[in-house]
């Protein structure tokens, strides 16, 4: 059970830094003439809907950006947690 809770552990932790340093790398990549479409980025969702009801008011909705790098750094994140073995 302790094995299988350090490899989650280190999966959210790869992904994270997937996702953070590939928005670093695409947001300095961008204004380079060579490598800018590091910095391409798609973005879907859901704009933000409101709900009033006089008393509460929610809002909903939730919209996703990804770049190019973050794309390829998730890749090898993944390929990377499938090559590395924990030892108990």
């Amino acid at each position: 059970m302790k094995k299988n809770g350090i490899r989650t552990l280190l999966l959210m932790i790869l992904l994270v830094l997937a996702v953070v340093l590939g928005q670093v790398i695409g947001t300095s990549c961008a204004g380079m003439k060579t490598l800018s479409w590091l910095g391409a980025c798609a973005k879907f969702g859901l704009s933000p809907v409101d709900l009033d009801l006089s008393v509460v008011k929610f809002t909903f909705g939730m919209t996703v950006s990804i770049n190019v790098a973050q794309a390829i750094l998730l890749l090898a994140a993944i390929l990377a947690y499938i090559k590395i073995k924990v030892r108990e």
